[in-house]
């Protein structure tokens, strides 16, 4: 709409503003702006307060858009773990213990030394 709505705009722009004058002009730009205001409260949902991974859920739920919600129940229950999953994976776990899982502690240079 948006897109529209701009080209009409931009390529009516002359030969509209020397019609009916520049305040004319600008005058039917607030007029439509008004009307693209009035449209957006009217038809576009508030999403104050939800968060970004439900929002897919919450306009499939709108339009009735089911192939969404049925991807996204496949989803919750490929990410919940099974049995068999839980288990460690020997490749990941197989470090030594006597390695520390603390990070080095670098120190600073001298203020007149350039580190490298």
């Amino acid at each position: 709409m948006n897109r529209v709505t701009a080209t009409i705009m931009s390529s009516t722009f002359l030969s509209v503003a020397n019609a009916m004058s520049w305040a004319g002009f600008f005058i039917l730009l607030a007029v439509v702006c008004l009307l693209i205001l009035v449209w957006m409260y009217i038809y576009l949902p508030e999403t104050k307060g939800r968060p970004l991974e439900e929002m897919s859920q919450y306009f499939a739920e709108i339009t009735g858009d089911r192939s969404i919600m049925e991807a996204e129940a496949l989803l919750y229950r490929q990410d919940e773990p099974s049995v068999e999953s839980s288990r460690p994976h020997p490749v990941i776990d197989a470090r030594p213990k006597s390695v520390s899982k603390k990070k080095p502690v670098m120190e600073k240079p001298p203020p007149g030394e350039v580190s490298r």
